[in-house]
């Protein structure tokens, strides 16, 4: 892992921080990169959206496999779901 090195930063008054060079670096940032924002006790904890999504996206994989499910089940069974929905919040549609 890489060293850990604490860096000040200081806000805008319109809210703004810069990320150093080193950090964006380090993750693989780039310009319009966008990120979610947790607080987190008296802390601000910014996760790089693309980064987050990535890993989400990957354990939903990894359990989709697990489970033996295909993406075919998955999409007929998400059209069921939808057919079931708009059925119940429109009856006269049919």
């Amino acid at each position: 892992m890489a060293e850990t090195k604490l860096r000040s930063l200081t806000m805008t008054s319109k809210g703004q921080v810069t990320i150093s060079s080193h950090a964006r670096k380090a993750l693989g940032l780039e310009q319009g990169d966008t990120f979610i924002e947790m607080v987190v006790g008296n802390c601000i904890v910014l996760l790089p959206e693309t980064q987050v999504l990535a890993e989400t996206a990957r354990k939903a994989q990894e359990a989709i496999k697990q489970a033996g499910v295909t993406a075919d089940e998955i999409i007929q069974e998400a059209d069921k779901l939808r057919a079931a929905r708009l059925a119940d919040r429109y009856p006269d549609l049919k």
